[in-house]
């Protein structure tokens, strides 16, 4: 069922992704619903990409406090996303991953660089504090080669592009790609192009192995890097456009 409220200057969308994530969902919802975030009202809106453990029986409980999407089929979290975007009523959206990698204490802090208009995009950096668990050293040299790739192509000073926490304006929606864990990078080189103010701040990770669900593997980096070359030969020549020509996504549409 579509919602479609009147959209405010102080209201984020919280699209969460999920996939197979009966461990840790209910945990992250609790902790996303009692999240301060102090003058913005909240939306959290998941997306069930077609689960198949017992993800959906956990959310069915949720139902009368949060907006959740159930897929037919698997789409890829770049999908789910966009089906979830499509759906958001706030100024802003912000990308929240279903597992406990990323802490919602954090959110109210990334608010706190938009209020104070240094930015229009705000990502929430694993790579910024010293204290902050990194994960396993692949996996490490994968985010850091991706985001030197973007860096030297898009003239960014980025530390962790394929961070999960991205606020951006709901107004960029429209450049916001289906696919599967590409398209959050696709999405970073095309608020580049539009030439959106870009802003990092340190957060918290707590990494987790194959064995505790994570999804992501080595060949998606291989594919991600791919398409960013892809991408942006398609795009060569076509230097910074403005932002008034970014594409917000219709209400309702994904």
């Amino acid at each position: 069922m579509k919602r479609f409220k009147r959209m405010t200057d102080k209201k984020i969308s919280v699209i969460v992704p999920c996939y197979n994530e009966e461990r840790t969902v209910a945990e992250l919802l609790e902790r996303l619903q009692a999240a301060p975030l102090p003058g913005w009202e909240k939306e959290i809106i998941v997306v069930d990409d077609a689960s198949r453990d017992g993800t959906r029986d956990i959310l069915r409980r949720y139902e009368n406090e949060i907006h959740v999407i159930y897929c037919e089929k698997n789409g890829g979290k770049g999908t789910a996303l966009r089906r979830g975007i499509a759906q958001a009523t706030g100024a802003y959206v912000l990308i929240q991953d279903a597992d406990l990698e990323y802490d919602p204490a954090d959110i109210r802090r990334l608010l706190t660089v938009v209020d104070s208009g240094a930015a229009d995009v705000v990502y929430g950096s694993r790579n910024l504090s010293p204290t902050t668990q990194r994960g396993g050293l692949f996996a490490r040299l994968g985010v850091w080669f991706i985001t030197k790739l973007i860096n030297t192509l898009y003239g960014l000073t980025l530390t962790d592009v394929w961070t999960c926490y991205k606020l951006f304006p709901y107004a960029a929606a429209g450049d916001f790609a289906a696919g599967r864990f590409e398209s959050e990078l696709l999405f970073t080189v095309a608020l580049a192009r539009h030439g959106y103010r870009f802003a990092e701040i340190p957060i918290s990770y707590t990494p987790r192995v194959l064995e505790e669900g994570k999804k992501i593997r080595y060949r998606d980096g291989f594919y991600a890097i791919m398409v960013i070359m892809l991408d942006w030969l398609r795009h060569l020549g076509s230097g910074v456009r403005a932002r008034a020509s970014a594409r917000p996504l219709p209400r309702g549409e994904a």
